[in-house]
């Protein structure tokens, strides 16, 4: 079941305390940990922080609201791993998540802890390439721990094109090294399996690579290096892989191995090309316009995984989520749950199109609550205008290995909408996302 409170802005004290005290009020968590959305700081007016991260008022209400119920608790920690460049100081100084660290450490000294967790954080210099940043605290203080899920996990069906395996803006080495026939691993952060309690505190967005990101996809931010993330197989679905589609493969491979040899190795390359290369892409807009041949927005290409045929993405997410349910503190995999769940998700400011880093503001005032991060997503798929059976990340739910989790017929979830009960379909709510380019004209209902 899923609880979605719209106008929510002016009681998200009130809800978000009244919901953990019914869902989560039986349990004596020792310690709890809060996992908001860091992901970036703000770059670009037209991306302002506000639709980027978590608002700084539900992290603050959370923590408020877990030291009143529960005041046998000794450790409440604050805490994600923000992308590697990410500045997450200037982050929170910009979304006004600074002032809420002074006031709740003055109110409850160490009891309450706030955690940059990334075990790398890099600078972006002038050309673009990464400089790593030991200026900066950051990483978890209680270490990582490798997670070994051998063939157990959901990326073992397309392990035989392991070596496919690639990130954007990493040697493709490095998730070949972490994943291959019968051996899956991901580096998490021991602050998160210490934790008794959970509390999942996404924002609710597009994203170019899922199509949605909110509950399930929060979770990828237990991880503390991105190298262990799989995000997509190198090529076209014809040549056995899923970054891009096949009608746009040649000019795909040809950008995708310019920027790989030349763009991210060669600040000269960089310069020379980065001109020519945003003419090239003009022109293939206005190309793109004149054939209408989709209803997607015009680009030079849709990469990365950023589209509707990435089906490898979702695999490393439904990982990640039956980790944080079911490893326990000592790194071994168990068949049931090992922590308690509880997620709220930020709708306050919601971000569609190009997002996760470059999404649009929609101010929707809204807060949704659940225990089933499947539920959640599929309930906020369909607010957002979309099908969620066109969508991997949802749509696949009944492969999860967890238990409990993503149990459901769609048709047959109950949503409660301002106390309003009823299932899913009949809601008419319909907030029309724009979604990200790689996926429009086919997740939309």
């Amino acid at each position: 079941m899923v609880k979605f409170f719209t106008k929510a802005s002016g009681r998200i004290n009130d809800l978000i305390l009244s919901e953990i005290r019914e869902k989560c009020g039986q349990l004596q968590p020792g310690e709890i940990v809060i996992k908001p959305n860091w992901v970036i700081h703000q770059m670009d007016d037209r991306y302002p922080i506000q639709v980027l991260v978590t608002d700084p008022r539900v992290i603050e209400a959370t923590v408020l609201a877990c030291a009143e119920i529960f005041p046998s608790c000794t450790q409440i920690t604050v805490a994600d791993c923000p992308l590697q460049s990410a500045d997450w100081p200037l982050l929170c100084k910009q979304s006004g998540f600074s002032e809420s660290i002074v006031r709740l450490s003055e109110r409850f000294g160490s009891r309450v802890r706030f955690l940059d967790l990334r075990r790398d954080v890099f600078k972006v210099g002038k050309n673009f390439e990464f400089i790593p940043d030991t200026e900066v605290p950051h990483g978890d203080p209680e270490g990582y721990r490798e997670i070994h899920l051998q063939a157990d996990s959901h990326l073992e069906e397309i392990s035989d094109q392991a070596d496919r395996f690639s990130i954007v803006d990493h040697d493709a080495s490095f998730a070949r090294q972490y994943h291959r026939p019968g051996d899956h691993r991901y580096l998490v952060a021991q602050t998160y399996l210490n934790a008794d309690l959970l509390i999942n505190l996404p924002k609710w967005k597009t994203h170019s690579k899922t199509g949605i990101t909110a509950a399930l996809k929060n979770l990828v931010g237990i991880n503390g290096d991105k190298a262990y993330l799989p995000h997509f197989r190198r090529g076209a679905p014809r040549w056995g892989g899923d970054e891009y589609e096949d009608a746009d493969r040649w000019m795909a491979w040809l950008v995708s191995a310019v920027k790989m040899r030349v763009w991210r190795r060669s600040a000269w390359g960089y310069k020379l090309l980065r001109p020519g290369g945003k003419f090239l892409q003009s022109l293939y807009r206005q190309f793109k316009r004149l054939v209408k041949r989709s209803g997607a927005q015009p680009s030079l290409y849709v990469g990365g995984g950023g589209w509707y045929g990435n089906q490898t993405i979702w695999r490393m997410i439904y990982d990640l989520n039956r980790v944080m349910q079911c490893v326990d503190r000592e790194g071994v995999l168990h068949q049931e749950q090992q922590r308690s769940y509880f997620c709220i998700v930020d709708g306050l400011i919601a971000g569609e199109g190009e997002g996760p880093l470059q999404p649009k503001p929609r101010a929707l005032d809204c807060l949704a609550f659940g225990t089933d991060p499947f539920e959640l997503d599929t309930a906020l798929s369909w607010f957002m205008g979309f099908n969620p059976e066109s969508m991997p990340i949802v749509s696949k739910r009944l492969e999860y290995k967890g238990p409990d989790w993503g149990q459901f017929d769609w048709n047959d979830l109950e949503v409660i909408v301002d106390g309003a009960h009823m299932r899913l379909p009949e809601a008419e709510r319909n907030y029309h996302f724009m979604p990200p380019s790689g996926w429009r004209g086919h997740i939309e209902r």
